[in-house]
């Protein structure tokens, strides 16, 4: 312990300059969005694979709520599959049913680093090129929406999290084809604003919003949240809600990419 002690302390100016060259760097490729962008474009692989590393570790410690939340899911899945048969019978030939083509496919991902605190948030997943991620592609969870793909690497991607004012949904309430702008204004990582929203569409708080389908990143009614509050509107002639979002964005584990396998070519 005491030639521990006395190596640094020996060392002790060289260790300094290290950690504060690393946090120079840190915060200048933090605050400058040209160079975070070089950072990912050059090094994303190094740096998911530190990513993936540190995940792995502080995931090992959660699989037992994480095996009590699939077990969850596997259940609501069998009743919604069970239901849907049903449907599915009292309209058309089950097995032609099953045998349509499908419009959506799901990349399964594990999420390596995200962030909720800043100005402009991102998360990393671990899926990229290599398993048919691509630029734009939406992203969600099984609670809803998390974010859509900004860039790409062979095997991991950065995602522009719904808690990103670049970022903006196409978004509506459930029972309404109207459409809304859904966007978060930098408040408060559980809620976004649904803004634009005709002024003639009836609505109560507590209603759901879901996405529109009204672009190839998200298929319509994926979930998004529930009316929390109507809030002033910049136009008169729109309506503007704050939304309390169904995704916990403090806790995400395994999103899926969304596929569209048929794809507007406009």
């Amino acid at each position: 312990m005491q030639n521990l002690l006395r190596f640094f302390t020996r060392n002790g100016p060289f260790f300094t300059w290290l950690v504060l060259a690393v946090l120079s760097l840190l915060l200048f490729v933090q605050r400058n969005p040209y160079q975070r962008s070089v950072w990912f474009g050059s090094a994303n692989r190094v740096s998911g694979e530190v990513y993936a590393w540190s995940n792995s570790v502080s995931g090992y410690f959660g699989l037992r709520a994480i095996n009590e939340d699939l077990l969850v899911r596997l259940g609501k899945l069998e009743e919604e599959n069970l239901l849907l048969r049903q449907q599915v019978r009292n309209h058309i030939d089950l097995d032609s049913a099953l045998l349509a083509p499908v419009p959506y496919r799901f990349v399964v991902a594990h999420v390596v680093q995200n962030s909720i605190i800043q100005a402009e948030n991102y998360l990393t997943i671990d899926k990229g090129t290599e398993d048919g991620i691509q630029v734009g592609m939406g992203v969600a969870d099984h609670n809803g929406i998390v974010g859509q793909v900004a860039k790409t690497s062979n095997h991991f991607s950065l995602v522009i999290s719904v808690l990103n004012p670049l970022l903006q949904t196409s978004s509506c309430l459930k029972n309404s084809e109207s459409i809304g702008s859904l966007v978060w204004d930098g408040a408060n990582p559980l809620y976004a604003r649904l803004n634009n929203v005709p002024r003639n569409v009836p609505f109560e708080i507590g209603d759901t919003v879901i996405t529109t389908g009204f672009s190839n990143a998200f298929p319509r009614g994926v979930p998004v949240g529930r009316i929390y509050e109507e809030v002033p509107a910049a136009d008169n002639n729109f309506l503007s809600f704050r939304v309390e979002l169904f995704t916990h964005f403090d806790r995400i584990n395994n999103v899926h990419v969304i596929t569209n396998t048929n794809p507007c070519p406009f």
